[in-house]
């Protein structure tokens, strides 16, 4: 049997070229440190802050704390106005959600089109989703004001309601009036999506659906909307977890009221942490909402994914 060596400068060679990507390792991993520390200080270090806290009783101001084991855990599963809240949560993220879903897939569609207008007018539905929260939500708190709020001007008007009408000050308009809020500023975010995924499916297919003579629902039930379930999923999952991370226009337009009928697990949190300085139950809380969307988003993934498979069968 013959035995094969390199000759001594090509091995030289090799070892040289491992020597400078091993090189190029370190240095690269040397200038990502800094970003990967504040990245690990920002994210590691309070979720590692909030797991101990919620097996503590933490004293904000000094003090020493105390380990209660689950006690946190069990002292806000048992009180209704924690339930109450999460309950509340839920039922804002299904009806924010499900009508942001199918506005945004309604603008969607027209947007999609490769159609003079269609430009500028994407353009001028991305400002609601650019203005921030906490302005959306003075400036909506304004609109329905009682005393000089456009709203009540015009619809008073025209008799559609009472012009002295307090939006807030009931816990039905209250609701109406930050799902109103939720949805006008974020059904442009999946329009945005949905266009995307529309304006990448094969014209192909949609030109071979209508030579086989199915009408334009047809052609969108049986072959859009399943090549556009991953856009949808993507949506779906990104505005569940937004949703559900809601705080600013609840606390700028309604703080919870009236009494606590609007009152979300993120302002029921700020109460039980920054009111009421029970750090350890905050912490047991937000470790709760933190599960839940980890068990949640896979959920809806599957969800969706399972929709897009019968739909294709």
């Amino acid at each position: 049997m013959t035995t094969h060596t390199l000759p001594t400068k090509a091995v030289s060679t090799v070892d040289s070229r491992r020597a400078a990507r091993r090189r190029g390792d370190r240095t690269g991993w040397l200038f990502a440190s800094p970003a990967l520390i504040v990245l690990v200080a920002l994210t590691v270090g309070p979720t590692l802050y909030l797991l101990l806290s919620s097996f503590s009783r933490v004293e904000l101001f000094g003090g020493q704390s105390e380990f209660v084991g689950l006690g946190n855990f069990a002292a806000v599963l048992t009180d209704p106005e924690i339930l109450s809240s999460l309950l509340a949560t839920l039922v804002f993220v299904v009806v924010a959600v499900s009508l942001q879903m199918l506005l945004g897939l309604g603008l969607a569609i027209p947007l999609s089109a490769k159609v003079r207008g269609s430009g500028p007018a994407a353009a001028l539905m991305l400002l609601p989703f650019a203005v921030a929260p906490a302005v959306s939500a003075l400036l909506f708190r304004q609109l329905v004001n009682p005393n000089y709020g456009w709203v009540n001007h015009y619809l008073g008007a025209l008799g559609v309601i009472p012009a002295d009408l307090d939006w807030l000050g009931r816990p039905a308009t209250a609701w109406l009036t930050v799902l109103g809020l939720d949805v006008w500023q974020w059904t442009p975010f999946v329009a945005l999506i949905l266009m995307a995924g529309l304006q990448s499916l094969s014209p192909e297919v949609l030109e071979a659906a209508e030579i086989d003579g199915a009408s334009r629902w047809q052609a969108f039930r049986h072959v859009t909307l399943p090549m556009l379930t991953p856009f949808l999923g993507i949506a779906l999952v990104l505005r569940t977890i937004q949703a559900f991370k809601t705080f600013d226009s609840f606390q700028v337009l309604t703080r919870g009221g009236p009494g606590n009928s609007t009152e979300i697990v993120n302002l029921a949190i700020y109460r039980i942490a920054l009111q009421s300085f029970r750090i350890g139950a905050a912490a047991a809380v937000g470790l709760l909402l933190l599960v839940l969307l980890l068990a949640l988003t896979p959920v809806l993934l599957r969800l969706v994914g399972r929709r897009g498979d019968n739909e294709e069968a």
